[in-house]
């Protein structure tokens, strides 16, 4: 009998194994995560449409910051994605995201931003060699540095195609005082005795101001000796280009400026 019981165990205990080994064995949640990064970027792209989008453009076309469509500047990989969402990039405008977002928020949207830098960049509507022509028939060069060349009155444009999107480009050249970036703060200041000066503001401390003015002239003013310092956070120098260049030349200047990516 005792004998009939230990078989009896025995077929339980093998049948037992059989019907364990028929079952299909759980993906650890690590392995199911790496398994679907489609469904990463799903998610990211939720993310990206509420946080990302005010800069990107709503499908990463740029704005304010750069179009992710093709290489990335600053990325060529998750991880590194992963890290300037993370931590942002100083000396930009690109903040970090670790407080508004969980860890797999900042993958997801990662991985969006990653498909994004994977698909090829679109088209420009307008022509990149008559966009060219257009910024040097207008004078730009005289205010502006591309590849160590131009004047040093507005902001340097050797990269600027990696750093703003095209709506934004056209905004600051139809409306520069709309869009004019930080650190070219125009002032006006009059002394006790002479001309008025109105420029971008170089250097101030609590005694002295450094003007930077139209002709490119640095002028250097104490504070005690003006009458008054006029800061003028909606100016810009930059003349408005509406009424000076139609769409298609708009369209073609644009262009042109949107290679200019630091890459030559």
């Amino acid at each position: 009998m005792r004998r009939t019981i230990v078989v009896v165990a025995l077929l339980m205990t093998a049948g037992g194994a059989r019907a364990a080994a028929a079952q299909p064995r759980a993906t650890p949640p690590a392995r199911r995560a790496a398994a679907s990064p489609s469904s990463d970027a799903s998610a990211g792209r939720q993310i990206f449409d509420a946080q990302c989008a005010w800069c990107h453009g709503n499908e990463g076309d740029g704005g304010t910051g750069p179009n992710l469509h093709g290489r990335l500047r600053h990325a060529t990989t998750l991880a590194s994605i992963v890290d300037i969402v993370t931590s942002g990039i100083p000396g930009t405008d690109m903040p970090s995201f670790r407080s508004p977002l969980t860890e797999r928020s900042i993958r997801q949207t990662a991985a969006y931003v990653q498909s994004l830098s994977r698909a090829s960049a679109r088209p420009s509507r307008g022509n990149v060699e008559h966009g060219t022509a257009l910024y040097e028939q207008n004078g730009c060069a005289s205010c502006h540095v591309i590849d160590g060349r131009g004047g040093i009155l507005g902001p340097e444009l050797t990269s600027i195609g990696s750093r703003r999107g095209a709506a934004h480009l056209r905004e600051a050249i139809v409306r520069p005082a709309a869009s004019h970036p930080p650190g070219y703060l125009v002032v006006r200041a009059a002394p006790a005795s002479g001309p008025e000066v109105r420029g971008i503001r170089v250097n101030e401390d609590v005694f002295w101001i450094h003007i930077r003015d139209a002709s490119g002239a640095v002028h250097t003013l104490q504070k005690s000796d003006l009458k008054s310092l006029d800061r003028e956070i909606d100016a810009s120098l930059m003349p408005s280009y509406a009424s000076r260049l139609n769409d298609p030349d708009l369209d073609d200047l644009v262009a042109y400026l949107s290679t200019l990516r630091g890459t030559r």
